[in-house]
């Protein structure tokens, strides 16, 4: 743990002081990634399935904020949707018009969740995604990987749609119909909408609680919830759940979770204190929990009242540079020999003799006798 907790400290340091450079370098990566897989999941548009379009749209959004990102990201997908039929581009217009006005709107850092759940969708690990949405958003990230479900389904009705409109077998044939009649009819995209927000919303819950180790235990109980609720959830509408992905999605969430929470911060609950106080108004209960930010440990050495007397008494020896005791220098003249104090000289070199003080005439002063001043005698 401890060498855990230095490298994340290293990597926070080393981002924190360049800033500058490798915020734009982290949202290029993860634009190029989103581009990708956008052009990966709908693809019909010859010009922004090219390679340079996609890392220039990355560059840009390297230099913008995160909802302009979503912002992109929506218009390109638009842009493929409207490459099927125009019908089917308009959907996709509606679609994130919806999209914005329910959540983006109010919630305009989640955006990257809105990403996250399509992209573990391509990864075949999408029961890996509700534990993640919820250490990284809360409960407001059960809104956009509801809607992250919606987009992945769509955008494999929008392919459907599309090779049918190649083959041309039916004149009359519609796109938005055939798209909005087969998401609203697919019992296992309901199932991942529902299991979705009901254990983003549970995990949050009990990350949110005030016990000991709630972040943790909510990680646990959402692995083991998301087991539970695909498993009922798909008996109860009918829709078979490959037990294997479920379960190693699941344990996968859970993991990645453990590594989200402890970038975010480590608790040190050994060290917990309770406060309590009071002002005019309000008597408050406070309980503090240190966060564990120090890779090395502090050793405390434990000392009787003998030992700590013994140790205030003996002198300290005053050390120089290298560490040995320093001695008194002797003061030295320009030659390197001991300096000897030089005796006051006159100007013919013989020793100078105290001058003694003379009056006006040459005469030895005398000393002057006080009077008082009151009567003008001369005190004795």
């Amino acid at each position: 743990m401890t060498g855990l907790i230095a490298v994340r400290n290293s990597i926070r340091d080393f981002l924190r002081k360049y800033d500058e450079v490798t915020t734009p370098i982290l949202r290029f990566i993860f634009s190029f990634i989103v581009f990708s897989c956008i052009n990966s999941l709908f693809g019909y548009s010859e010009f922004l399935h090219r390679g340079v379009i996609t890392f220039l749209l990355s560059v840009i959004c390297a230099l913008v904020t995160g909802p302009v990102v979503v912002f992109l990201a929506g218009v390109v997908v638009a842009v493929h949707c409207f490459s099927v039929s125009m019908d089917v581009g308009v959907l996709c217009l509606l679609l994130f018009l919806v999209m914005y006005c329910s959540y983006i709107r109010m919630f305009q850092n989640t955006g990257y969740v809105l990403a996250l759940v399509p992209i573990l969708y391509m990864l075949k690990i999408p029961f890996a995604a509700p534990v993640m949405v919820a250490i990284f958003a809360g409960f407001s990230g059960a809104v956009p990987a509801a809607f992250g479900v919606v987009i992945y389904y769509f955008a494999q009705y929008a392919k459907e749609a599309r090779a049918t409109i190649l083959l041309g077998e039916d004149a009359d044939f519609q796109g938005y119909s055939y798209i909005v009649n087969g998401m609203m009819k697919d019992k296992a995209m309901l199932l991942a909408i529902i299991a979705f927000v009901v254990i983003v919303m549970v995990t949050a819950l009990i990350h949110q609680l005030n016990f000991d180790y709630a972040w943790y235990v909510a990680i646990g109980v959402g692995s083991v919830f998301t087991i539970l609720v695909f498993m009922v959830c798909g008996m109860l509408v009918d829709v078979s759940v490959p037990a294997g992905s479920l379960v190693l999605g699941a344990i996968l969430g859970g993991v990645l979770g453990v590594i989200v929470q402890m970038c975010k911060s480590v608790i040190d609950y050994s060290h917990k204190e309770s406060v309590q106080f009071e002002d005019d108004d309000y008597y408050y209960y406070v309980k503090a929990i240190p966060k564990v930010e120090n890779a090395q440990k502090k050793r405390v050495k434990t000392m009787t009242e003998e030992e700590v007397a013994e140790q205030v008494k003996k002198p300290r020896p005053q050390q120089g540079t290298n560490g040995q005791a320093r001695q008194p220098r002797p003061q030295q003249g320009t030659n390197g020999q001991a300096r000897q104090p030089r005796p006051q000289q006159g100007a013919n070199g013989q020793a100078r003799q105290p001058r003694p003080q003379q009056g006006a005439n040459g005469q030895a002063r005398q000393p002057r006798p006080q009077q008082n001043r009151n009567n003008g005698q001369i005190n004795r």
